[in-house]
């Protein structure tokens, strides 16, 4: 890594969206490299006229709390930290973008607010200011777990040709791993943008305490996103697909999901970060525990009997760990407590 300790420095802030540690992070690392921040608090930079790449990523973590957190290294190469969260997602694509920066790539550079809370910051370019991505022709999110996938649907649609992402896949030295992403800020792009992605930058297990990120291999990212020829990069474009895309133990149709609706899942999610202690005693009293929530079965299995592989099974009354008869699993995946 080109600026391993600024990147530890970074790693420390636990960020939930509007905090004041965010407040405090953006006004260290982010804003002093930005040409202007938007009305929404977007904070942009353009490092040439005409940019027609766009790099995106996100200044907000799903951190509990607002504050600093202790940070430990594996032989100074892996990073975890002793919070909630380790906020990899997504230090690790601030820090890259920075460095992109630093080194004068071309480009059109979005630090997204409020990703976390459902894409807020890239909701309000999309809507409001659209014009800000006017010639830009490809949109490409540094906001990604693992370190080979280059992401073609986002949120059950498809986001990117495969066309390109064969070619940003090569261009980047990745295998493109797995092609089928949940939702970043590029997904609010696609009526604006021809091309848009996300690519792994290693780290793993993000929104959990098992979060850590391998500074070895994001350096090794680093030196790609730096010495890549982006003039060689081609916008293809696409036509809508309906074919069936398995996403996180939902079966999928581009523009449709059966299982839970997206503000529905928000609105959990949201309750999960603003009163935890209430969800964590309703889910107490019900019998469910830790290890029924992470490795249940029921987490695998959607409304159409499909579990995360796509392979048809049969779902199965639940009991509890506890051994409390008093749950089971409905048609479509909901928990039913009697």
């Amino acid at each position: 890594m080109k600026f391993k300790e600024f990147f530890i420095s970074m790693s420390r802030y636990t960020r939930p969206h509007k905090s004041e540690a965010e407040e405090e992070y953006i006004e260290k690392f982010i804003r002093p490299v930005c040409d202007y921040t938007d009305e929404f608090g977007n904070l942009i930079c353009a490092t040439v006229n005409d940019p027609r790449i766009m790099f995106s990523s996100h200044t907000d973590t799903v951190h509990n709390e607002s504050g600093k957190q202790k940070l430990f290294t594996n032989s100074g190469k892996v990073l975890t930290s002793d919070s909630t969260c380790l906020g990899a997602d997504n230090t690790v694509g601030n820090y890259l973008m920075l460095s992109m920066i630093d080194s004068g790539i071309p480009g059109l550079y979005i630090f997204h607010r409020g990703e976390e809370r459902g894409g807020l910051g890239s909701t309000f370019i999309s809507q409001d200011t659209p014009d800000l991505l006017k010639g830009v022709e490809i949109a490409i999110a540094l906001d990604r777990k693992g370190k080979d996938d280059v992401v073609q649907f986002q949120m059950g649609s498809r986001c990117c040709s495969e066309k390109f992402a064969k070619q940003l896949a090569s261009l980047m030295g990745m295998t493109g791993g797995d092609m089928t992403g949940s939702f970043t800020d590029t997904a609010n792009y696609t009526d604006l943008v021809t091309e848009c992605s996300n690519i792994s930058v290693a780290y793993w297990d993000h929104h959990s305490k098992n979060e850590r990120c391998d500074m070895e291999l994001i350096g090794k990212i680093e030196d790609r996103l730096i010495h890549a020829d982006w003039k060689s990069l081609e916008a293809f474009g696409y036509e809508d697909e309906y074919d069936s895309i398995p996403m996180y133990g939902y079966n999928v149709h581009s523009g449709y999901s059966k299982g839970f609706t997206h503000d529905t899942y928000w609105d959990l999610y949201d309750l999960c970060q603003t009163e935890p202690r209430k969800v964590a005693r309703f889910l107490d009293e019900a019998g469910i525990t830790e290890d029924d929530i992470l490795f249940s079965e029921v987490n695998e299995v959607n409304g159409n009997n499909h579990d995360s592989f796509g392979t048809t099974t049969d779902i199965q009354p639940y009991v509890s760990s506890r051994d409390r008869p008093n749950i089971v699993v409905d048609a479509y995946g909901r928990y039913i407590f009697k």
